[in-house]
């Protein structure tokens, strides 16, 4: 797209200006929140510079040391940065120990969380800050590293060199809006743009509002060089090689390792509500354009209800108690078993309209909304007459058939139906799983609810509602 197509009228101009400035002053943190902020990293970083060898360097990493983070984040990142000699293994074990020692008081706890490799999770009550301490190597070519996260501190490098202030207020514009509208965040329930891509986004486009331009009016594939600063035509031979190589058709390259792309998890779904949101917002810049339309959990029972209602559809919902781990790991382990389900279903005869999962805490639902009915037969199709062992096999099992007849050179029996409803067919997978089952998800947790569901899955069943919803 030409720099021309991405230039608004004035008027248009002007309003989006004054909605950026508007947003920026709810989302830009406090004075008082960044000297809060600072304290704690200062009292942490002195904490960790006594119990840490000094062969390890210790750097704040994440959106607060690049200065994009918004209101209300008190997460902090800090990277133990060790030699490259080191073993892995012997790295992430003294990684987590430095982190539990500096933990002193009643108030403070850490917890040891998951990723590529092990590292600790710090909560600061007294300071009202959590903090991770991620154990990695030094590295300052990405030929050298070892773990994905080495790439953080040169991360911090480039977004550090090449954003003004005012970009990074932008970035912290776009996290908004983004988030806005539930793309916001790479993790596998969301599947959207991370705080670094969007960070990339804008110092490539140079302001949010050349960036929104650009996705109102998006041509896939899109490919852009963030450290050569290049952005490729979608008919290009560029483009189209590098949507060949990443088979993503959004591809920001990383400038600290060109054989990443920074958008891998951002998905099509995600692609198409940005596209979506922008143009309304460029349609008519306005704070109610930016926003997507207020979202209230309030009574979300009786909103399923006549949401189930209108659309004439009975409700089947599943209930689990999940583990407690990285909620990537139990997002995608439902997301395997909902796929699995729907299609135990349709091969029923029960396709389902509509299919939803969400995840609380270790609360974790998946539901389906089905056209109501029962079925008392169903057919069931065999070899061709022509295959004589598999045909005799075939009118052998299923000799109590109602009928067995012929379609063309084809047998099939006409017998009662396994599952007469999709409640029955749902209840009985949760009694006998067997390998329906992922691993990370216990049978024994489920429950199975027809329509009438409590009001906490109710809860989590309209924000993932609304969140399916394709309207701005």
């Amino acid at each position: 797209m030409s720099e021309e197509s991405r230039i608004l009228p004035k008027n248009k101009k002007a309003r989006l200006e004054g909605v950026v400035k508007a947003v920026l002053e709810e989302v830009k943190p406090t004075k008082a929140e960044l000297e809060q902020t600072k304290h704690a990293i200062n009292l942490i970083m002195e904490r960790l510079k006594l119990v840490t060898p000094k062969n390890v360097e210790i750097i704040l990493a994440g959106s607060v040391a690049r200065g994009t983070q918004v209101r209300g984040n008190f997460d902090i990142d800090i990277f133990l940065l060790f030699p490259r000699s080191l073993d892995e293994k012997a790295m992430e074990k003294k990684g987590l120990e430095i982190a539990k020692r500096v933990i002193k008081n009643k108030d403070e706890s850490y917890s040891i969380k998951y990723a590529e490799h092990p590292y600790t999770k710090l909560t600061f009550g007294k300071l009202g800050v959590d903090v991770e301490i991620v154990p990695a190597y030094k590295i300052t070519d990405i030929k050298d590293k070892g773990t994905s996260v080495d790439r953080t501190p040169l991360h911090n490098e480039f977004i550090s060199s090449k954003l003004s202030e005012r970009q990074r207020d932008d970035v912290r514009v776009l996290k908004t809006f983004l988030n806005s509208h539930g793309i916001y965040g790479a993790e596998a329930r969301i599947e959207g743009f991370s705080g670094y891509l969007c960070e990339l986004l804008i110092s490539h486009f140079g302001s949010f509002a050349s960036f929104v331009c650009a996705a109102a009016d998006v041509k896939l594939p899109m490919a852009i060089d963030a450290l050569n600063k290049k952005e490729y035509a979608s008919n290009s031979k560029e483009a189209k090689e590098l949507a060949g190589k990443f088979n993503r058709p959004l591809i920001v390259l990383d400038p600290t390792d060109p054989n990443r792309n920074v958008a891998a998890n951002v998905s099509d779904e995600s692609l198409s509500r940005l596209a979506i949101a922008s143009r309304a917002l460029i349609k008519a810049p306005s704070k109610r354009t930016f926003y997507r339309t207020g979202y209230s959990d309030v009574l979300s029972k009786d909103k399923i209800a006549k949401i189930r209602s209108n659309l004439g559809l009975d409700l089947h919902l599943i209930s689990f108690k999940l583990p407690d781990m990285a909620e990537d790991i139990t997002w995608q382990q439902l997301k395997r078993l909902n796929l699995r389900l729907a299609d135990l279903l349709k091969a029923n005869r029960f396709e389902p309209m509509l299919a939803l999962q969400s995840i609380d805490g270790t609360d974790g639902i998946i539901a389906f909304f089905i056209n109501p009915g029962v079925f008392k037969s169903r057919i069931v199709k065999g070899p061709s007459v022509i295959m004589g062992s598999a045909y005799d096999k075939f009118v052998k099992s299923h000799g109590k058939a109602s009928l067995l007849s012929l379609d063309k050179e084809r047998v099939y029996s006409l017998e009662p139906a396994k599952y007469k409803t999709p409640h029955e067919l749902l209840r009985s997978v949760i009694s006998n799983p067997k390998d329906m089952m992922p691993s990370y998800i216990e049978s024994r947790t489920a429950k199975v609810y027809l329509n009438d569901i409590p009001e906490q899955y109710a809860k989590m069943l309209y924000r993932a509602y609304v969140e399916k919803s394709a309207t701005s």
